[in-house]
């Protein structure tokens, strides 16, 4: 029993105890100070990362500064930028003192501030320029304009379908591959009939005997010709059906049945008045004009289907 309970002591008395953020952020400042910088990075860190466990603003700022001072001297200027740009973000108007900090430290956090105004000045521009092309429209109505596209037309040879998406390349390669074969198959068959009609006639090599001619006598080098030809008009109106078909499933793969048509302003006093949705024109690629709600209409706007 004594022995168990001077074990226990032990070790108690060998147990360390949960350090105080303050004294550890202490024993951090005096690392930096003493230039033991991956030291002074491995005890201020945990104050910050992944929780926060300093208690004042300026405990905070100082420990963003000193991070960044020491990721910068160690040759990790990545983590370094992190560090400042979270200095900035608590402190807007924080500067280094050239005449107090080391000239390679101020250089880099003025570049990086200087980075940052520009990123802002950006910002500030896009934001300018989109208040200006606001207010250059008041009074006027957004006319939004809209193609509608038939899906009819995607069952059309010869690249129509293509071309209706704006795929012109395709269409032209469609429509150049299926007017060869198309031309060779119908040119066969005219040729085919021309030539030899709807029978070819059998010649006979050696004169006729009762009208009649024998049987292995019998010239079918023309019948052969003929039935030549009709394979080349099969095959190349076979090509033909597969190109098209081919051309049929991309465009509809491809297809969109509304594509917007592009924006315009227009006085509102020269709108036309119009019901939720009124018909301008009938039929599938109608136009049709109705009310719109967008931010660059500052409110209202007409969209154009057609």
């Amino acid at each position: 029993m004594t022995f168990l309970v001077t074990c226990a002591v032990m070790s108690a008395t060998v147990m360390p105890r949960p350090a105080n953020p303050a004294q550890e952020f202490d024993r951090g400042r005096t690392a930096f100070q003493r230039g033991e910088y991956e030291r002074a990075i491995s005890i201020i860190y945990p104050l910050v990362y992944p929780d926060l466990r300093l208690e004042s603003e300026a405990e905070v700022l100082l420990a963003h500064r000193l991070l960044g001072v020491s990721y910068l001297f160690v040759n990790k200027p990545n983590d370094a930028r992190i560090e400042f740009r979270k200095l900035l973000e608590l402190a807007p108007d924080y500067r280094f003192d050239p005449l107090l900090d080391s000239p390679r430290v101020v250089e880099f956090f003025n570049a990086l501030v200087r980075e940052q105004q520009e990123q802002l000045g950006d910002i500030e521009a896009r934001l300018r320029k989109r208040e200006e092309e606001r207010n250059r429209h008041v009074g006027e109505i957004l006319v939004r304009r809209i193609e509608h596209r038939p899906y009819s037309v995607n069952f059309l040879p010869f690249g129509a379908g293509q071309f209706q998406n704006q795929q012109r390349t395709k269409g032209w390669a469609f429509l150049a591959a299926e007017a060869v074969l198309g031309a060779v198959s119908l040119g066969a068959f005219i040729t085919n009939f021309v030539i030899y009609g709807t029978s070819p006639e059998r010649d006979c090599t050696v004169p006729y005997v009762n009208n009649m001619c024998p049987v292995d006598k019998v010239d079918h080098s023309r019948e052969e010709e003929s039935h030549t030809i009709t394979r080349v008009q099969v095959v190349s109106g076979a090509a033909f059906f597969g190109v098209a078909l081919w051309g049929v499933i991309d465009a509809i793969g491809n297809y969109r049945a509304e594509v917007p048509g592009g924006d315009s302003y227009i006085p509102a006093s020269s709108a036309p008045e119009t019901t939720p949705e009124k018909t301008l024109k009938t039929g599938p690629s109608a136009w049709r004009i109705s009310p719109l709600i967008g931010p660059l209409a500052r409110g209202g706007a007409l969209t154009v289907t057609f």
